[in-house]
């Protein structure tokens, strides 16, 4: 147990609030309740400094590696975010051409509500955030490996995975992990999400469009792996409109 003096507890919020911006202690919030309470309810501001403290160090960062440090706090939210951009601004950090990592944090628990995912569903505010705020760097959608948009085809969570596509997350990343996961759920409609390309606008306009190149080459690795899932129409979709054909061992299975 971690004893608390007494008059610590006493102190001002606001004087609690200037000791921790200047110990930048992960500890000290979860001494006590009083405490824990106290900086959980802390505004956006408050947050915005300490976590800035805590990625500037002893050295001045760029602003890429302040944002990609920040997205990992579990407090920091777009309030948050808006708070450190503010920040950021009264200080004279060098700029760079490194891009913001997305954290696994934001895509781990990712869970279908009852009525179904839509756009207003986080984490896609957070993110159209980030990358319709030019003052802020370029985000990497395929940090990680690629894990955001494996995760979000797991979660069948198409809004994210469209959201995630249409900023440059590619369905290759980690050998194509993504697309394996659609082929074994059995999810024609991803699969066919992460490989074909659109045009919606010539699609609109009723105009001749001309054949996009798909995002990823299929093979018979993935055909393989529809065979053996049972997936018919995904074999199907391989087989007939791609011209996937199969090797020896998944032929023997058709």
């Amino acid at each position: 147990m971690i004893f608390v003096p007494v008059g610590l507890q006493s102190l001002p919020v606001e004087l609690l609030y200037e000791l921790e911006l200047y110990a930048l202690s992960e500890f000290f919030p979860l001494v006590s309740h009083h405490f824990y309470n106290i900086f959980k309810l802390a505004s956006p501001f408050f947050q915005a400094k300490y976590i800035i403290g805590r990625a500037l160090g002893d050295v001045a960062p760029a602003p890429s590696i302040i944002y990609t440090k920040a997205l990992r706090y579990p407090l920091c939210n777009q309030l948050v975010l808006e708070a450190i951009q503010i920040h950021l601004k009264t200080l004279n950090l060098r700029l760079d051409d490194l891009h913001i990592q997305l954290p696994r944090r934001l895509f781990r628990a990712l869970e279908p509500p009852t009525a179904g995912w839509s756009d207003d569903n986080q984490p896609i505010p957070l993110l159209r955030y980030l990358y319709h705020t030019p003052e802020i760097p370029t985000v990497n959608a395929n940090a990680n490996q690629g894990y955001a948009l494996t995760r979000a085809v797991h979660a069948n969570f198409i809004p994210l995975v469209r959201f995630l596509l249409a900023h440059r997350a590619s369905p290759k990343c980690h050998d194509n992990l993504a697309i394996k996961v659609a082929i074994r759920q059995r999810n024609i409609i991803m699969v066919k999400l992460l490989v074909d390309r659109s045009n919606s606008k010539e699609r609109k306009a009723k105009a001749k469009r001309r054949k996009l190149e798909d995002r990823v080459v299929l093979d018979s690795s993935m055909l393989k792996i529809a065979v053996m899932s049972g997936a018919k129409d995904i074999v199907e979709y391989f087989y007939r409109e791609k011209g996937v054909l199969p090797d020896m061992k998944t032929l023997k299975r058709l």
